[in-house]
């Protein structure tokens, strides 16, 4: 059976290099190369020599000839970083998933544009257990009113993460207003500080927690008068993250063009 070439942007990355450990072991798959941006100060050098990684393999700061030689690209960047790979992967007819977060409206769009020439995938989070939590929040808000119950989202990562509230907990926001038939760029509420007033029946309310080296915890709080229903999810570390991307480029060697979230690849 002829494997599947993989190339992975941001390789030296906290992501990037869990997931190319798991490309190299993965039996279906064979790393092909990795880069990084053009300011980093290990460009050029092999893989093995500056990480705990099993590979010769040169970083590189130039991701067209890569791109150009994979079936699938993997990328954990930044929403700038992605959409400049996916033009590439697009031009090269190579598909791409894509774990990076803070991926605005406009942006999303955009890849959809791309994803008429290859296939893409594009999730706020890779985990399975996180996006069957995506259908529990939709589910449960279907059922639960928001004159009886009010819907808090908290979410706790690592310190160096850099975005807030997580791609996570706003995807888990926009599940919980699609299950209120609510939009939800009027009901989610960001920051309470700037006005004092009480909370506004639909409102979907977020609380963000950095420190330590925390992979990720996300909690959605149903608040009742009499009760409260809590649905989390704990990630221990960043396998599972690793281990749903390696899936989902998996999922898409099979695909020739589309856009696609973790939902289609859990009901292929």
């Amino acid at each position: 059976m002829r494997k599947i070439k993989i190339a992975v942007a941001g390789c030296l990355g906290r992501m990037g290099q869990e997931i190319v450990k798991e490309v190299i072991k993965n039996k279906k798959l064979i790393f092909i190369g990795g880069f990084e941006h053009k300011s980093h100060p290990n460009l050029n050098k092999r893989l093995d020599d500056i990480t705990d990684i099993d590979s010769n393999c040169v970083v590189s700061s130039a991701p067209n000839k890569i791109i150009k030689d994979a079936n699938i690209l993997i990328d954990f960047t930044n929403p700038t970083s992605s959409l400049k790979n996916i033009k590439i992967a697009a031009v090269n007819n190579t598909a791409v998933v894509v774990g990076t977060t803070g991926i605005t409206d406009k942006q999303k769009n955009t890849i959809k544009t791309y994803s008429k020439k290859i296939p893409i995938l594009v999730s706020s989070n890779m985990s399975l257990g996180v996006n069957l939590l995506f259908n529990l929040v939709n589910q449960t808000s279907s059922v639960l009113k928001d004159s009886e119950y009010d819907i808090e989202i908290s979410e706790t990562h690592h310190k160096h993460k850099k975005d807030a509230p997580s791609g996570t907990a706003i995807t888990l926001g926009e599940f919980a207003a699609k299950g209120r038939k609510s939009k939800f760029q009027k009901t989610k509420v960001f920051d309470r500080t700037k006005k004092i007033a009480p909370r506004k029946k639909g409102e979907i309310g977020f609380s963000v927690t950095r420190g330590g080296e925390v992979a990720g915890e996300h909690t959605v709080s149903f608040i009742g008068e009499n009760d409260r229903i809590d649905l989390i999810h704990k990630a221990s570390n960043r396998s599972i993250f690793v281990s749903g991307a390696i899936e989902a480029a998996i999922f898409l060697s099979k695909k020739k063009k589309g856009f696609f979230d973790m939902h289609d690849l859990l009901l292929k």
